[in-house]
């Protein structure tokens, strides 16, 4: 079994929210924490910014496009981020916690 961490960053906290519940209610990640991030990028050719929640989510690689399908169904930006990492842990436990959370 492979695990991942996903990154995907809003502006909107009704959308977070919207978010959370669905994913969790659905068993699509097994947790995930929101931090307040002062944001900076390029789009388009222009400079933006704005204050947004970067959600991070812990959950098996086997679900991500379905993760990324509820993201694209609550998500107000036209290329909202979706960024995958491997999640590695020398703790089985943790794991395992993950693998019994998830669907």
């Amino acid at each position: 079994m492979r695990y991942v961490m996903i990154e995907v960053a809003f502006n909107n906290e009704e959308e977070v929210n919207l978010t959370k519940e669905k994913l969790l209610k659905e068993k699509l990640v097994a947790s995930l924490q929101v931090i307040i991030s002062d944001s900076i990028w390029n789009y388009k050719g222009e400079l933006e910014s704005d204050n947004e929640y970067l959600v991070f989510m812990k959950t098996k690689e086997s679900l991500v496009n379905e993760v990324y399908e509820v993201i694209k169904e609550i998500h107000s930006y036209n290329v909202p981020e979706f960024a995958v990492f491997s999640l590695t842990s020398p703790s089985k436990d943790y794991l395992d916690w993950i693998d019994k959370e998830t669907k």
